[in-house]
């Protein structure tokens, strides 16, 4: 089985056609190829699994919403977040921050609380980030490099370049340790799908006019989700028919307006 990002019916996303009630845990194939392409293998995929992300809004809380039927629940695990620069979810229990002072921080919840470590200093030149995995992250920075983070077993991290010229880059958002999305900061807000194979980082661009795109945050390979800019919360499932497949687009609320951040 093909590794599912046939992306005819995806994004000239403005004709994305909102289906109630799609199934938001649609299995996923342990594939290995992507347009027939083969891609790398890595770490073991350990995201969300598209059960939930995370907020910082407009009154600085931080909160986790979790799948709860249609919809997500709300709950607020900290407040006072409004000098935080970006967040990117690793996993269930851990997502990383960069705060303000260029600190980059990763927090881990033990069920009742979040504890912080500090594992960066002097991240203020980073400009975005992504979690493809619990341990591996993704860095453009400010000079358009583009990075592969990955931690050790004792925490710290070491770093690969991957590629320049990405300084034009609007933002990123993985899905897997093996593919990323990529929204260009061009008049249409282009859209590419990027795919780690065999012989390096491959592009597969969609373009389209994504400018309604404000805010996203990829769940797992089948999932993502994103904010519109009419404040509209929607989340895309891939969902296989077939042999083929596309993706399904949802509403699961209303109202985001003020969010600041997911990831």
């Amino acid at each position: 089985m093909r590794f599912k990002r046939v992306m005819a019916a995806v994004l000239g996303l403005a004709a994305m056609v909102t289906i109630v009630g799609a199934n938001p845990s649609q299995a996923q194939g342990d594939n290995t190829t992507f347009k027939g392409v083969e891609r790398e293998r890595g770490m073991s995929l350990t995201t969300t699994g598209g059960q939930s992300f995370l907020e910082i809004n407009g009154a600085g809380e931080l909160v986790h919403w979790q799948r709860s039927g249609e919809s997500y629940a709300k709950h607020v695990r900290g407040w006072g977040w409004g000098g935080t620069r970006t967040i990117t979810t690793l996993d269930e229990q851990n997502f990383l921050e960069i705060k303000g002072d260029g600190r980059l921080s990763k927090w881990t919840w033990n069920g009742g609380a979040y504890s912080e470590a500090v594992v960066g200093w002097g991240w203020n030149n980073a400009r975005l980030i992504t979690g493809i995995s619990s341990g591996q992250f993704i860095e453009i920075n400010a000079q358009g490099e583009l990075a592969y983070w990955t931690f050790d077993g004792s925490g710290t991290l070491s770093k690969a370049v991957r590629g320049w010229g990405w300084g034009g880059t609007k933002s990123i958002t993985g899905l897997s340790p093996y593919m990323f999305i990529e929204i260009k900061g061009d008049t249409f807000n282009s859209l590419s799908w990027w795919v780690d194979t065999t012989t390096g980082l491959q592009e597969f661009a969609e373009g389209g006019d994504n400018r309604w795109i404000r805010l996203i945050a990829g769940g797992d390979e089948d999932h993502f989700t994103i904010i519109r800019t009419d404040g509209t919360l929607m989340e895309f499932a891939w969902v296989e028919n077939g042999g083929s497949g596309s993706w399904v687009g949802t509403e699961r609320g209303w109202g985001w307006g003020s969010t600041r951040l997911i990831g």
